[in-house]
């Protein structure tokens, strides 16, 4: 069975995911092997996800909705980033990560690369 992923655009036009936490680091480097996309950004979302408790609590403190992973100004400029921001969320006792994805990637590119990783993608 096939896991299921729903995809969607945020204001801006940006493209984003939603994903449980468990997979969502595994769909992070398949997807940057896929696109050739992504460094320190995704490095960076993988160990906010990898630690999610302290995460989440610090967005809880900080009234955020959203955290911004670290970005290589020299990968910005050639437009190698991947993920603009991430949210983490508890919904009942299943943590649920929301991945913002560059505005350079099309949501149709990301459907692509989602159903040829073998996600079911949920519009």
């Amino acid at each position: 069975m096939p896991r299921k992923v729903k995809l969607y655009t945020v204001l801006g036009d940006y493209v984003a995911i939603e994903v449980e936490a468990g997979a969502s680091i595994e769909l992070l480097r398949k997807i940057q092997k896929v696109l050739n996309k992504g460094g320190e950004d995704v490095e960076d979302s993988i160990r906010m996800i990898q630690h999610f408790d302290v995460f989440y609590s610090l967005m809880c403190k900080k009234f955020k909705d959203f955290l911004t992973p670290k970005k290589n100004i020299s990968e910005l400029l050639r437009g190698n980033v991947l993920v603009d921001k991430i949210k983490l969320a508890k919904r009942d006792d299943e943590r649920v990560v929301v991945i913002v994805f560059d505005k350079s990637l099309s949501k149709d590119l990301i459907e692509r690369a989602l159903t040829e990783l073998g996600y079911e993608v949920i519009l």
